[in-house]
């Protein structure tokens, strides 16, 4: 099927140039968004994934620490999940970002948390821009 929609497959191949999202989770993201047809953002995304943490105020009150929302899509968040697991382990740029939060103190769940939204920000850029990933990543000296 993706073969055959020249629609389809334009935005599965650039999907499939983010590091982190491969076959399954690019068609996964197509199937979500009905191929990107409603122009949706990357927080929007992230929101839909439950991967997007909210802060829980009122007015002057702060209740508790920012948490991500119960009613995700579970099926998106764990192939997220394994995308930046692997992101993690495979592309330096989301390595030295782990590491660098964790050595500041973050705990690894919630960093695991926050390369999912960056991957899937990433995802909803390439489709907004209609041009391949392109990793300008120099590790700092």
């Amino acid at each position: 099927m993706i073969q055959q929609d020249e629609a389809i497959r334009n935005n599965y191949e650039l999907l499939i140039s983010v590091p982190g999202i491969g076959h399954l989770t690019a068609v996964y993201i197509i199937c979500c968004t009905n191929n990107f047809i409603c122009k949706i953002t990357g927080k929007e995304l992230a929101s839909y994934a439950g991967v997007a943490p909210f802060g829980n105020k009122s007015g002057t009150s702060i209740k508790g620490r920012d948490k991500v929302h119960k009613m995700a899509n579970k099926d998106l968040k764990k192939l997220l999940h394994m995308g930046a697991i692997s992101a993690i382990t495979h592309y330096p740029e989301f390595k030295d970002y782990y590491e660098r939060k964790v050595k500041e103190g973050k705990h690894a769940q919630s960093v695991i948390n926050a390369v999912r939204s960056k991957i899937a920000l990433r995802a909803v850029a390439v489709i907004n821009n209609q041009e391949k990933y392109v990793d300008n990543y120099k590790k700092a000296a």
